[in-house]
């Protein structure tokens, strides 16, 4: 039987170890694959003469021109759709007041009557008697629109208007403030006015079946008191009413004319007729003294 031969095992040489032995980081690997870096030229002009100079000046000149004027156009577009935008919300204001401030003038022309009436029936009826108090009409005076104007100076673009503009809505604005803004404005004197004829008659009024009151227990002086009343709710019913038609020639005024021309001495005499129309259709608005 023949032997089995066995393969021969040859030793490795240190050099294949050598090549089969990763290497370690300080053992001459091979650099990896960067991200190549920025490099930096000189520029292959020289720029060291006048007419490379002034290019360069010119250039950037040029590029500050571009940008101002880009920025100034979009700020210019800007403040033009902000003006257009507050200019059509007071048009919308100013419309939408043209009813409220005829049914205001209508309420208190009521007002105004009712209480000229009763004061002269309660002087008619002498200290003592029957007497009967008529009911106030219905319908209370309501302030305006007008928040615009307000919220526009809040957020400071009022300056976008023309100055004639802002002169006038702010003539306007005054107006109504002392007609409806606080307890010492014409609306608020009324209301108090209101206030000082219930206390003349609290204890002393009973109801009517046709809604009347019936004040006939009243006494002399109490009666006085109540005349005094009454005369101060017309003449309180009154001031409203001529204001409501100062602001309503001004609102008229504004609506039909073009907002840098209010101040034209034109525009002036147009409104001045404005105003007498509408004082001569409201003549209970006028004072009898002192012109309009």
């Amino acid at each position: 039987m023949a032997d089995r031969t066995e393969p021969e095992m040859t030793q490795p040489s240190a050099d294949s170890l050598s090549q089969a032995i990763p290497s370690g980081p300080g053992t001459g690997c091979a650099p990896e694959n960067s991200e190549p870096m920025l490099d930096v030229h000189a520029p292959h002009e020289t720029i060291h003469t006048w007419k490379n100079f002034f290019t360069h000046i010119g250039a950037i000149v040029v590029g500050l021109l571009i940008a101002v004027g880009l920025e100034q156009s979009v700020e210019f577009f800007h403040h033009r759709h902000q003006r257009e935008q507050l200019e059509a919300s007071l048009h919308r204001d100013g419309e939408a007041n043209r009813a409220y401030i005829r049914d205001d003038i209508a309420i208190a022309q009521g007002v105004l009557d009712w209480a000229l009436g009763q004061a002269t029936a309660l002087e008619r009826a002498g200290p003592t008697g029957p007497l009967i108090l008529r009911h106030m009409p219905k319908g209370s005076i309501g302030s305006l629109d007008a928040g615009v104007w307000p919220s526009a100076k809040a957020s400071g673009v009022t300056n976008l208007l023309p100055a004639s503009a802002q002169n006038w809505l702010e003539y306007l604005a005054g107006v109504y403030n002392e007609t409806f803004d606080s307890s010492a404005s014409a609306s608020g004197q009324l209301y108090s006015a209101y206030a000082a004829l219930d206390q003349a008659i609290i204890g002393h009024a009973s109801q009517t079946p046709s809604g009347d009151v019936d004040i006939s227990t009243l006494t002399a002086t109490q009666r006085s008191a109540a005349t005094e009343s009454l005369r101060a709710i017309a003449e309180h019913a009154r001031t409203i009413m001529r204001r409501l038609v100062i602001y309503a020639a001004g609102n008229e005024y504004i609506l039909s004319t073009p907002l840098d021309q209010l101040d034209t001495p034109e525009a002036g005499k147009r409104y001045l007729r404005i105003l007498n129309q509408m004082m001569e259709a409201h003549p209970a608005a006028a004072y009898a003294f002192g012109g309009n």
